[in-house]
């Protein structure tokens, strides 16, 4: 298992659904989600009394920080957003930070580290009222009699800007939303007490509600130009969509009432999505064991599906086989206790049975099948 410090009891570990993702040449700290490795987990844990900040570069992926419950306590998922800085309140507890691809993305990049605190880049102007453009910051007062604020946020040009919000001591909840209301960014819970954001140029509109103030505070809302203090945001991988030749289509049609859309060959693998009795699929390659075969869906995603589930149609005899590990689940232990048998314990070993064990755990069920 990779493993990556970022604070003191920080670890990168991959997440459940995935195998070690795979390293960009061009940098070894860049990782590329696929199909084969569709998400990774950053577990932070802080000493008490402590505070720090992870930081995160990235293309095509969305964000969500969790705490010790597996509460969401910040989320991002949009493509306007390349990178972001998240400062951790002290004493909030143990989070787990995951990373994956956006809804539609065959390859996401991220590139993950940790700050002593939030970057605060370049200089800016202190202005009045509520509204900033390039190079301009805004301080909010805070009491409990007024808990927060709106701050119309304006990137100009072309290039990205570098959005960044500190409200330290402050348990606040915030979000970042476009022109026509769209949901960008939002943190809740007071778990993070400070956010950088580099997203594209637009119009949008930063809110930050405090809850609970025993004292006045104050907040800090400022913008510079991405291009203006060197920021480069991490460039997108090429896409890799699924190609079927001209003439030498396979498809895969669903033949049971409900089949597993996976993110890899096998029940080990993530289900991302489901396929219907009678719904259509391109088939674009195969597992080197020929038994999941590769499919696209929509918005130029693909997902994997056990051939017992559908039936193949068309000229599959010349499918692209690509070579990711099989990894089908362990079934559950049954352990059986009785006053007239000793306890012991029971496991279906006849993994060898593919046709029949993916049938079930992937054809889900037929009709009248009360399993």
């Amino acid at each position: 298992m990779k493993r990556l410090s970022v604070f003191a009891l920080i670890v990168l570990a991959l997440s459940l659904s995935a195998v070690l993702p795979t390293l960009a040449q061009s940098d070894a700290n860049l990782i590329t989600l696929t199909d084969a490795s569709p998400a990774i987990d950053v577990v932070v844990t802080l000493p008490a009394d402590t505070t720090g900040t992870i930081a995160l570069d990235f293309s095509g992926a969305a964000v969500r920080l969790s705490d010790a419950t597996g509460a969401v306590v910040f989320s991002a998922a949009d493509e306007r957003l390349h990178a972001l800085e998240l400062n951790i309140a002290p004493n909030s507890g143990s989070h787990t930070l995951t990373v994956e691809r956006l809804p539609g993305i065959t390859e996401a990049v991220v590139r993950v580290s940790s700050l002593p605190e939030l970057t605060l880049y370049g200089t800016t102007e202190l202005v009045s009222g509520l509204a900033v453009g390039s190079n301009q910051e805004v301080s909010l007062p805070l009491s409990s009699d007024h808990p927060g604020d709106s701050v119309s946020v304006t990137v100009a040009g072309e290039s990205a800007g570098m959005l960044t919000a500190t409200f330290p001591g402050v348990g606040a909840t915030t979000q970042l939303v476009d022109a026509t209301g769209t949901l960008v960014v939002e943190s809740v819970g007071g778990h993070v007490d400070g956010i950088s954001l580099l997203v594209d140029p637009g119009t949008y509109q930063f809110t930050l509600v405090s809850s609970g103030l025993s004292a006045e505070a104050a907040a800090g809302v400022r913008l510079v130009s991405a291009s203006d203090v060197g920021i480069v945001a991490v460039a997108a991988p090429v896409s890799t969509p699924v190609v079927v030749a001209a003439n030498t289509t396979c498809t895969a049609l669903v033949a049971v009432s409900s089949t597993n859309l996976r993110s890899g060959p096998g029940t080990g693998y993530t289900v991302i999505g489901y396929g219907y009795r009678d719904q259509v699929f391109t088939v674009g390659g195969r597992n080197t064991e020929d038994n999941w075969v590769l499919v696209a869906l929509a918005g130029g995603a693909s997902a994997w599906v056990s051939r017992s589930t559908v039936q193949t149609q068309g000229d599959c005899a010349t499918l692209t086989a690509f070579n990711i590990p099989l990894r089908d689940a362990q079934p559950a232990p049954l352990v059986i206790t009785g006053s007239s048998q000793s306890s012991g314990s029971y496991s279906d070993d006849d993994d060898d049975d593919h046709e029949n064990h993916e049938a079930h755990e992937d054809g889900e069920h037929e009709e009248g099948d009360d399993d």
